[in-house]
């Protein structure tokens, strides 16, 4: 009991400490920083309003001075202004009268050329001309700048917003032209129009004119200032807070908000103590089961051999146990061959019921302290003491290679699958993992580039030979982008007679700036392992595109590699290239392999369809050597068949090889084909072929590869 009330009061500690704590801190952080957001959005934007609005009121003041200025400045320039001035004062519409009404002018004064008083009109009334004196000092500096303006400007003009009389007024004064030097004076006093017309507009609100700026709380203003920056008066108003009245209608709002994430937090922490509280429960349980769950992570789910980390370790385990002297195990990577092809095809189901099986036989191989483990994928691996014999290892690999080279039926299916296997051994070629791993990978790359079936032991050259083609793989890259390495020749196809041109068949060379001339048959494996070969047959085809172009009469035979004809974007970029050369498609021939067929059969079957129905020619290449490939013939559309030259090469030395060849060639005429034979290099096989009625022939008795610029001069020479 006291163990579980310890136990209890440890958790509720540690709660407080790592969960209560924390979120009360975050909770008031987020709170207290959301206050400052709020206060500090609505100070800015009731500052920027209050800021805005101060520029509205004076650019207004600025408007209706200017328009003042405007209207005073053309009546001085009037013409009938001087008969005006001159009509009796007690005329109804004298000047005084007449901008008293019309232009409401509160003051009106007529100066000689010497400022004096000649005439003065007070609210449309003439006055006394010595009612000037009021106002004149008020209107001193301005009539000061307009004498100083009057020698250099024909009709000197000045105005502004002056204080007269302790109030706020427009001024004009000018100079009458042809007046002798005579002024005029105009005074307009901003009254309560002004201020109504302010607040109309929606500009401001209480606006006034006060003795100080803001005159009332809560309100704003500033002091008002004439050009000659002399104070006129000081404004004030009822601003506009746009943040303030935001603040008022989200603060309820955000008050909700608050408490509903108050309550959250609460029902949260209460909902994360019951779950410590399990989890604790929890994790004495998993205690109890933690040695199984490392049991089961050591183990592969699907087949249950030992996986990745237990083999590592396991290998960790042995190297460390090495003697000094010669090594006493061996570490074999196996690597399905066929698998991939078998699982795309048949689904992952069958795939995985491959796996399933193939671990069995494997695992049945294995004797004493022997180890068999998973990688992953299709990917085996084994460590096998050697004792006093190697060569019971590669017993074991032939046996291992022996018993997969044999059919496996599952679900009534017979699968072919086959395994490469690549060995090192410990510790001489390696005393550390990784080391030890590299080597044998380097046997395996080795076993699978030797044709795949077999098994290769590490030796130093296997790794020389890996970075060689390392190598080979980064120049072919740059030979791609690099003008002038790479380069098609073509070999013309001739008809039985070996006198007409029919076509020509592409064959990529590749010149290295430094390495010199590279044979095809080192490149494009090396091609196809990297992926090179998609950019690369994309490249062939706009080359062979362009030669069609130049040569529209004559069919070219493009090689298509297994993986370009798979790839999902081939009959795009082909349809494109054709497109952009303007050439037609029944002037280009593929030719694939049997090794393409052995895909997924269904994908190959539709793309072949397509291709024909677009108007490509399809050529199967190397006929004879795969397999199957009369069922080839009976399952795909193809338009010719091409006899591999290892059947030509024996024509007149083994009579089996002319009734083959003949037996082709009735059989492809038989199912509409046609037939062209590779490898011609005699006159006795040109005469055997002819014979036999071979449609095409094709070899260096004939014309070896030539380069585009022989080619030409061939296609010029008259036919024989």
């Amino acid at each position: 009991m006291t163990d579980v009330q310890d136990q209890t009061a440890g958790l509720r500690r540690q709660f407080i400490r790592s969960v209560l704590s924390p979120m009360v801190a975050v909770v008031l952080f987020a709170f207290t920083g959301c206050g400052f957001t709020a206060w500090w959005v609505t100070t800015l934007s009731n500052a920027k309003a209050l800021e805005k609005q101060k520029q509205v009121i004076e650019n207004i003041f600025a408007q209706h001075l200017s328009e003042f200025l405007q209207q005073h400045r053309h009546l001085l320039n009037w013409e009938a202004l001087p008969t005006q001035l001159h009509s009796p004062q007690s005329a109804p519409l004298s000047l005084g009268s007449w901008l008293y009404r019309l232009a409401g002018d509160d003051e009106v004064y007529l100066l000689d050329a010497r400022n004096r008083p000649l005439a003065a009109w007070l609210a449309g009334k003439s006055v006394s001309a010595e009612r000037y004196q009021e106002v004149a000092d008020s209107l001193t500096p301005w009539l000061a700048q307009l004498s100083a303006s009057g020698a250099g400007d024909a009709s000197p003009f000045t105005g502004d917003v002056v204080r007269v009389r302790q109030r706020v007024a427009e001024m004009a004064a000018g100079v009458i032209p042809a007046g002798h030097g005579q002024k005029l004076i105009f005074i307009r006093y901003l009254h309560d129009s002004f201020i109504d017309f302010l607040e109309h507009r929606g500009v401001v609100r209480d606006f006034r004119f006060t003795s100080r700026s803001p005159d009332m709380p809560n309100s704003a203003g500033f002091t008002l200032t004439s050009s000659q920056n002399l104070p006129v008066s000081d404004v004030s108003w009822q601003p506009m807070r746009p943040g303030s009245q935001m603040l008022l209608v989200t603060a309820p709002l955000v008050s909700l908000a608050v408490l509903a994430i108050t309550l959250m937090c609460i029902l949260m922490t209460r909902r994360l103590w019951h779950s410590q509280q399990r989890l604790a429960d929890s994790l004495n349980r998993l205690r109890a089961s933690e040695s199984h769950a490392q049991q089961l992570a050591m183990r592969d789910g699907l087949t249950g051999l030992p996986n990745r980390n237990a083999t590592e370790a396991e290998l960790e385990r042995r190297l460390a146990a090495l003697p000094a002297g010669r090594g006493e195990f061996a570490l074999l990577l196996l690597d399905l061959d066929r698998f991939k092809m078998i699982n795309d095809t048949y689904g992952h189901q069958m795939g995985d019921a491959l796996l399933i099986n193939v671990s069995q036989q494997l695992a049945g191989l294995l004797t004493g302290e022997d180890v068999i483990g998973r990688l992953g994928g299709d990917e085996f691996v084994m460590i096998v003491d050697l004792g006093q014999d190697e060569q019971s290892v590669t017993r074991l690999c032939q046996q291992i290679i022996t018993l997969l080279t044999e059919p496996i039926t599952l679900q009534g299916i017979h699968l072919w699958v086959g395994v490469s296997i690549g060995i090192a051994l410990a510790p001489r070629h390696g005393k550390h993992r990784l080391e030890l791993m590299r080597m044998a990978d380097i046997a395996l790359y080795a076993a699978k580039s030797d044709g795949r079936g077999c098994y290769r032991l590490y030796a130093p050259p296997l790794g020389k030979a890996i970075q060689k083609r390392q190598l080979l793989a980064e120049e072919l890259r740059l030979a791609l982008n690099r003008s002038g390495d790479l380069a098609l020749w073509y070999q013309p196809i001739m008809d039985s007679s070996g006198q007409n041109m029919l076509g020509v068949e592409a064959l990529l060379r590749w010149t290295h700036p430094v390495w010199g001339s590279i044979s095809p048959a080192d490149f494009i494996p090396v091609a196809e392992e990297t992926g090179l070969i998609l950019p690369l047959g994309d490249w062939v085809i706009r080359q062979a595109c362009l030669m069609a172009q130049r040569c529209p009469g004559l069919t070219i035979s493009i090689n298509v590699s297994p993986l370009q004809f798979l790839s999902p974007n081939f009959f795009a970029h082909l349809s494109a290239s054709v497109q952009q050369h303007g050439i037609s498609p029944h002037q280009l021939e593929l030719e694939i392999t049997e090794s393409v067929l052995l895909g997924e059969q269904q994908q190959v079957l539709e793309l072949l369809q397509r291709l024909r129905r677009t108007g490509y020619r399809i050529a199967l290449d190397d006929f004879g050597t795969g397999y199957s490939s009369l069922n080839y013939l009976m399952q795909f559309p193809v338009d010719t068949l091409k006899i591999d030259r290892c059947f030509i090469q024996l024509l007149g030395i083994q009579a089996q090889a002319n009734a083959i060849v003949e037996s082709v060639i009735a059989l492809g005429h038989s199912l509409g084909l046609r037939i062209t034979a590779e490898g011609v290099e005699t006159e006795s096989q040109r005469l055997a072929l002819a014979a036999a009625g071979c449609d095409k022939l094709q070899g260096f008795l004939l014309s070896p590869p030539q380069p585009v610029e022989k080619l030409f001069l061939m296609l010029k020479q008259p036919s024989g």
